[in-house]
């Protein structure tokens, strides 16, 4: 799991958490706040996550304060990382881990660890998943990996497993490209900058609202709250969607407009994953997204058969158990470690 932030530059006395306090600097009363935040980034940067790992962090963002500071540690990784071989950026880094070292008490460990993480981002943002380049910023998560990332406007990007985006800025408008995978979007309003993302054929058009699109065989848009306008090859004019609505486009097919569940279209930002009466084959195919072992389907009599439940994210194991309760299917352990799913009533030749 991967964070990022495309930012301007600012020095470490300016890149601060709050009310223009640094982030290196000693503290005020939310220190220890900072601190976590801090740690939480370091720990989500060494990939792989464990699933516990990414819900123990879930549930620490959810308490109050918690989300702005680790925004804010984002914010300082956005400078820092585009500053990586500057003196300045280096030297006032080492001075922090001075500091640091020099502390006492009880929060002594924490303030060497924000100290230490400013050190990791300033230095270089070694390991990190995105690349700056003149035709825009690329972000980059892996198979099994989620991203967050705060951009310059203060929008944030969801990035799902095995996707990829490109972030261009500039005065009049706020561009991203999907270049594969999924993303979830919460668009910080400024009507006077349009923010759009491309997919595909399509692109989608917002200035303040919260959306999902996915490259898989097409392009598919999901509006979670506001309004977007979706433009595509063949359309005379921008196709409005409301909240609740998707809209998918195919080669050679007309657009398909339909209504959806939010929460559960939005569920894999939250690490699940949830089937509703979904055909066998097309559950394997979204559980595999997320593991580098992929289930194998070759039960060709139940490849139609329906499937509901809610599942972690990567939990190839608690999906394999659910479809084999619930659908005439029995799975087998492969020489590599994979599952196979093949019809109950069929024989796997040994």
């Amino acid at each position: 799991m991967a964070y990022g932030k495309g930012a301007r530059l600012l020095p470490p006395h300016v890149a601060g958490l709050s009310g223009g306090a640094s982030m290196c600097d000693d503290g005020d009363q939310a220190e220890e706040v900072r601190a976590e935040a801090a740690e939480w980034f370091a720990r989500l940067k060494t990939v792989p996550v464990s699933r516990g790992t990414l819900e123990e962090f879930f549930a620490w963002r959810r308490i109050d304060g918690n989300n702005e500071a680790f925004e804010a540690v984002e914010r300082f990784w956005g400078a820092s990382a585009l500053a990586a071989d500057r003196p300045g950026i280096r030297s006032a880094t080492e001075a922090a881990l001075e500091r640091g070292r020099r502390r006492r008490g009880r929060l002594g460990m924490r303030r060497r660890a924000i100290a230490a993480t400013c050190a990791v981002l300033a230095i270089g943002g070694v390991a990190t998943t995105w690349a700056f380049h003149d035709r825009g910023q690329a972000y980059e998560t892996q198979v099994g990996q989620q991203s967050v990332v705060t951009l310059e406007d203060g929008s944030r990007m969801t990035l799902d497993t095995g996707t990829r985006v490109t972030v261009r800025y500039d005065a009049q408008a706020r561009h991203v490209r999907l270049d594969r995978g999924q993303a979830s979007f919460t668009v910080a309003h400024a009507t006077d900058r349009p923010f759009t993302v491309s997919a595909g054929e399509a692109e989608v058009r917002a200035t303040g609202t919260r959306f999902e699109v996915r490259l898989d065989g097409g392009t598919r848009v999901t509006l979670l709250e506001g309004r977007v306008l979706v433009s595509a090859p063949g359309e005379a004019r921008p196709l409005p969607l409301a909240p609740g609505q998707q809209l998918q486009f195919r080669t050679a097919r007309p657009p398909l407009l339909r209504p959806v569940d939010t929460a559960a279209a939005s569920a894999w930002t939250r690490g699940r994953i949830v089937l509703d009466e979904t055909r066998l084959a097309d559950a394997v195919t979204e559980v595999n997204r997320y593991t580098t072992k992929p289930v194998r389907l070759d039960a060709p009599g139940h490849a139609d058969s329906r499937l509901s439940g809610s599942f972690d994210t990567g939990d190839v194991a608690g999906f394999v158990a659910a479809a084999t309760a619930l659908l005439p299917v029995a799975a087998t352990r492969e020489a590599d470690g994979r599952i196979r799913l093949t019809d109950a009533e069929r024989k796997t030749p040994e």
